[in-house]
């Protein structure tokens, strides 16, 4: 199993596993084919009965739709608060 890391893509999938159980709340997950990496995972985004040596497979995708939305929040915020204050134009405000 090979890690799909090509620059660009929309997504990237990674071999991880889980190391082991802390707290009952947390995973320790080593990532990437030599598992040379590691993480902490909260245990609710892992499946309900996953445990100590199972392997995963991660799949990272770009929400551009979400990004595209907050983009367009923070410039609906920054036209309100330029109305609010004398700064017309400018988007240094004070706050």
């Amino acid at each position: 199993m090979t890690d799909d890391r090509k620059r660009g893509a929309s997504s990237s999938t990674i071999h991880a596993v889980i190391d082991r159980l802390e707290d009952n709340d947390m995973a320790v997950v080593r990532l990437g084919e030599d598992e040379r990496h590691q993480i902490d995972l909260p245990l609710v985004y892992l499946p309900e009965d996953a445990s100590d040596g199972d392997h995963l497979r991660i799949t990272i995708t770009l929400d551009r739709e979400s990004r595209a939305a907050a983009e367009d929040e923070i410039r609906r915020l920054q036209d309100e608060l330029e109305k609010r204050s004398s700064s017309k134009g400018q988007k240094n405000f004070k706050l």
